[in-house]
């Protein structure tokens, strides 16, 4: 399904870094470069984090449910 203009990722375009050389000395401690491989959370991950949301919020109601039923100790 087409999205609407109105909606947005805030997704932009950034120019290309420049290409630095370093000088033979750095070389040894050069590190790879980094590339973005996707902007979005995987399906197993938005699984997990729902599921964790699911069980937490059972855990929140079963407490306010019970919660006033125990016996303070007194």
């Amino acid at each position: 399904m087409a999205r609407s203009q109105a909606q947005s990722d805030f997704v932009f375009a950034a120019p290309a870094p420049e290409v630095i050389e370093l000088p033979e000395v750095a070389r040894a401690i050069e590190l790879p470069r980094a590339e973005v491989r996707t902007v979005f959370a995987s399906a197993r991950a938005t699984k997990w984090v729902l599921t964790f949301v699911w069980i937490v919020l059972g855990v929140l109601t079963l407490l306010c449910a019970i919660g006033p039923h125990i016996p303070a100790g007194e």
